[in-house]
């Protein structure tokens, strides 16, 4: 049995960063709450190893249930704490990513990341897709801050190829850009010239060829999507 104080962390299964504070003070409830991008759940100690790991797990759902609802971290928090967990998983904590959030203004592109400021941004069109498919995006983004020379180059894939799904992700993200590439033709809006940051990254997109929501200094850089690319959000 535990009798001191202690704290342990990890990730679950869900990728979602656990801190568990473990009181002596702490008799009978739990607790928990988002805190700097991390799950923090406060349990009496001295419970034994398989009850502590139910009543995480438990208030964890909790806490998730309220956040659906809007009660409790937003939905940026929870994409940063996302990124965080991926890049100590695949990465070594090397991206090391200083912001992550969903903007609705970049509608050309899947995602994009500043390679000055570490910043990534990830389209909301992508909030409707599998968690396996947002996780491959930000992947692509996280591997750039890796890699931030190589565009898509050896060391990039390589780094990226850590990602076990890169192929399923890369045919589905396919098929959602001819869909929008045909509601696109249908609602028949001009396209508009970008401007070039050397130091952006702009994944998969039509940057080069002109589109929408590229505010903020975000949209083309390093690469873009070549002639016929099945990648891009549009074709």
């Amino acid at each position: 049995m535990r009798t001191q104080p202690s704290t342990i962390e990890y990730v679950d299964e869900t990728g979602t960063p656990i801190r568990v504070v473990r009181s002596s003070r702490r008799k009978k409830t739990i607790s928990g709450a988002w805190k700097q991008d991390t799950m923090v759940v406060s349990v009496p100690a001295g419970l034994t190893e398989h009850a502590e790991r139910m009543l995480v797990a438990d208030m964890v759902k909790k806490v998730m249930r309220k956040v659906v609802r809007g009660a409790g971290a937003d939905p940026d928090a929870l994409l940063l704490a996302r990124a965080h967990a991926m890049d100590a998983e695949l990465f070594g904590r090397l991206a090391a990513p200083a912001s992550v959030r969903w903007v609705s203004n970049q509608n050309s592109r899947w995602g994009s990341a500043s390679l000055q400021t570490r910043r990534i941004r990830l389209s909301d069109r992508l909030r409707s897709m599998p968690q396996w498919v947002q996780d491959y995006v930000l992947a692509h983004e996280l591997a750039h801050l890796v890699e931030p020379r190589d565009g898509h180059g050896p060391r990039f894939k390589a780094a990226l190829s850590r990602y076990p799904r890169v192929h399923d992700a890369t045919i589905f993200l396919s098929g959602a850009s001819h869909g929008f590439h045909a509601a696109k033709t249908a609602a028949a809006q001009p396209a508009r010239t970008l401007d070039a940051e050397d130091d952006f990254d702009d994944f998969g997109d039509l940057d080069e060829l002109g589109g929408p929501g590229a505010r903020d200094g975000f949209g083309g850089g390093v690469h873009g999507g070549e002639a016929g690319d099945p990648y891009r959000l549009f074709g």
